[in-house]
C-alpha cells in the first residue's frame, strides 16, 4: 500500500473518530441538543449542498456563516467552534476520496506545504491580533483579483489548455510552501484562504484535480488539531455539528467523485468561477 493511500486511510479514520465523539457527546446531552433552534431535517439537507460545493473548492466556512446568520440559531461566540465541528468530519471524506486516485498530487508537495500552513496558522494566532482585519481583508481582495488575472493570462497564453503538473520542484515548490505560510498567517484574520491558494497552484502550474487536492486537504489539517478543546468547551451548534458529520459526509463524498470524474478544463472552469465568487463575497464585505 502507498504512503499516499495510507495517509488517506488516516484522515479518514480520524475523522471518523472525532464524528463519534461528536455524536456521542450529543447523545449524552440530548436533551439541550432538542431545544437548540432548527430544524435538524432541514440542515441536514443545506449541509449535503455545503458540502457537495466545498468538494468544488468553495469555502464550506463563508457557506456555513451565510447559512447561521440567515437561520439566526447560534449566538456569535459559537460561530467558530461551529464551523470548526461542522467541517472536520466531511473534510476527512474528502481528503480521503481525492488522496485514494493515483498521483493527484505528489507527496513532496503536499506534505511541506500542509506543514507551512500549519505554521503559518499557528504563528499567525500570535501576532495577527494588533492588525487591521479590514485592510487585511481588501490587501486580500487586490491581491486576489490580480491572481485571477494572471490565471486567466495563463490561460490565453496555452490556448486554454489547464495546466497538467502533479508536483512542484525547485523555486516554484520554496514559493508554494512560503505562501502557503502566509496564508496560513492570513486564515486567522478570517479571510477565505482555499480561493487564495487555488490560484496560487494554478498559476505554479498544477493541475486542476492536483490544485483541488492541494487545497482540500490543506484546507482539513487545520481544524483536525484544535476540535477536541472545541468540543470539551461545548461552544458550538451541536444540532448543526451533527448534520454535517452525517449528512455533510454524504454531499462530500458525492461531491468528491464528481469531483474526480470532471474533465480537467470544467474543472479549470469551476475553480476559477469559485475564485470569481470569494472575491465579490469580499468586495461585499463590510
Amino acid at each position: 500500500m502507498s504512503v499516499q493511500k495510507i495517509i488517506a486511510i488516516a484522515a479518514l479514520v480520524l475523522g471518523i473518530v472525532i464524528g463519534c465523539i461528536l455524536l456521542m457527546r450529543a447523545l449524552r446531552t440530548r436533551s439541550a441538543v432538542q431545544a437548540e433552534k432548527g430544524n435538524f431535517g432541514s440542515l441536514c439537507l443545506w449541509e449535503t449542498g455545503i458540502y457537495f460545493c466545498a468538494t468544488m473548492g468553495i469555502s464550506d466556512f463563508l457557506l456555513n456563516t451565510l447559512l447561521l446568520n440567515k437561520l439566526k440559531i447560534t449566538e456569535d461566540k459559537n460561530l467558530p467552534g461551529t464551523l470548526v465541528t461542522s467541517c472536520v468530519v466531511p473534510g476527512a471524506v474528502i481528503a480521503f476520496f481525492l488522496l485514494r486516485v493515483e498521483n493527484p498530487v505528489q507527496l513532496e508537495t503536499l506534505i511541506p506545504c500542509c506543514i507551512a500552513i500549519t505554521a503559518g496558522s499557528i504563528a499567525g494566532g500570535k501576532f495577527v491580533t494588533g492588525l487591521d482585519s479590514s485592510k487585511v481583508r481588501r490587501f486580500m481582495t487586490i491581491a486576489l483579483m490580480f491572481s485571477l488575472a494572471a490565471v486567466l493570462v495563463r490561460i490565453g497564453l496555452s490556448r486554454g489548455e489547464p495546466g497538467t503538473a502533479v508536483g512542484l520542484d525547485g523555486i516554484r515548490l520554496v514559493l508554494a510552501i512560503l505562501l502557503s505560510f502566509a496564508a496560513g498567517v492570513v486564515n486567522m484574520m478570517g479571510v477565505p484562504m482555499k480561493p487564495a491558494n487555488t490560484a496560487i497552484f494554478l498559476l505554479l502550474g498544477l493541475s486542476p484535480l492536483s490544485t483541488l487536492t492541494m487545497v482540500l486537504v490543506m484546507a482539513c489539517i487545520g481544524p483536525m488539531g484544535g476540535v477536541i478543546p472545541v468540543i470539551k468547551s461545548g461552544a458550538y451548534h451541536q444540532k448543526l455539528a451533527c448534520a454535517a458529520v452525517i449528512c455533510g459526509s454524504i454531499g462530500a463524498a458525492i461531491g468528491s467523485l464528481v469531483a474526480i470524474s470532471l474533465n480537467a478544463a470544467v474543472l479549470n472552469l469551476l475553480l476559477i468561477i469559485v475564485m470569481v465568487i470569494a472575491i465579490i463575497s469580499m468586495l461585499k464585505k463590510k
